[in-house]
């Protein structure tokens, strides 16, 4: 069995970007992605939420940027294993200095292994209305459908966090009107989307308000809210509403490795992004360390620090990473 320098578990966008840098410094690379298609959760499941953190871009969405992380890496031409999700890693043996991953359907050997898997498996929170899970994806999404759905649609978003203020924005400009609650008065979310939604002429913002009911025929017709302060109901005619959260996140079988965790994450040395298990490493939402800041940009650094580790930890005489601008060759 051939034996790559490294397998990254997790095709999303931080495996990706591994991927090229690992290849750009002469590294054979696997990636292995649980979806049957690159781009991880970002394309899965927010393929048009725009996104305003990357650098370059005022704001991207979802799919958009996956599709230039998957061209940016092909152009390295590092091995893609998708719709395998991996069950477990061992050491290859005393004689033998790497790692054995098998997924649910092969085995594959690498001297390291970079696990960039996100938050994990994950499931939406669900709404805690009476209804909502009759009309689930008939008026009540948790994934979006496309955009153009919601075109002259009366829209209810429901969540104070980041994950309903983007879908606010995003489907607000389609939107007949768009109607924003949260239970509390003050939002969890970046205050430049909070900002652009409290200064926007077609968002209405309720705080504090709950959903209480969702009613229709078939479809959709009206919502039953809640004034927390006061307890008073209303009633409002919707089309549409939209849970916005949040994500429940599961390691599944990561939490089997023998990796130390924190919770959900993996715990790693900031320095070098390494795991408590030689030859192990992890960067982007999965890993954890005192001050991290869980953005796709922090992904992006951290993985400039690992591949480097990474480079050394298989060559020793090789130190750092010399800049791209003075590579002599591409690798393909």
């Amino acid at each position: 069995m051939d034996r790559t320098d490294v397998i990254i578990i997790g095709g999303g966008p931080v495996g990706l970007f591994g991927a090229t840098m690992a290849r750009l410094h002469g590294l054979s690379t696997t990636v292995i992605e649980a979806l049957p298609e690159l781009g991880g959760q970002l394309y899965a499941l927010y393929p048009e939420k725009p996104i305003y953190d990357v650098a370059g871009f005022y704001g991207i969405t979802g799919k958009d940027l996956a599709l230039r992380l998957i061209e940016q890496a092909e152009h390295f031409g590092p091995d893609f294993v998708v719709g395998q999700s991996v069950q477990s890693i061992a050491p290859l043996g005393d004689d033998e200095d790497g790692w054995q991953v098998t997924t649910n359907s092969a085995t594959y050997q690498s001297r390291v292994v970079l696990i960039t898997v996100g938050i994990g498996a994950f499931v939406p929170r669900k709404l805690p209305a009476q209804g909502a899970e009759r009309y689930e994806d008939r008026g009540v999404y948790y994934l979006m459908p496309p955009l153009d759905h919601f075109h002259g649609r009366r829209v209810l978003v429901v969540g104070g966090g980041d994950t309903a203020l983007d879908w606010t924005l995003a489907i607000a400009p389609r939107s007949r009107h768009l109607t924003l609650i949260h239970r509390r008065s003050q939002f969890r979310g970046q205050e430049e989307s909070i900002r652009l939604i409290q200064e926007s002429p077609t968002i209405s913002v309720k705080t504090p308000y709950e959903l209480v009911r969702i009613e229709g025929d078939e479809q959709v017709q009206r919502v039953i809210v809640k004034e927390v302060t006061s307890g008073s109901e209303e009633v409002w005619e919707m089309d549409d509403v939209v849970g916005g959260l949040g994500f429940l996140p599961s390691l599944g079988p990561v939490k089997t490795w023998g990796l130390h965790l924190s919770g959900n994450t993996i715990t790693v040395d900031p320095g070098s992004m390494a795991t408590n298990l030689p030859g192990i490493y992890a960067v982007g939402d999965v890993a954890q360390y005192p001050g991290k800041v869980k953005l796709i940009a922090t992904g992006f650094g951290e993985v400039g620090i690992v591949i480097a580790q990474i480079r050394n930890y298989i060559d020793p005489s090789k130190h750092g990473l010399p800049h791209s601008t003075n590579l002599k060759t591409i690798p393909r």
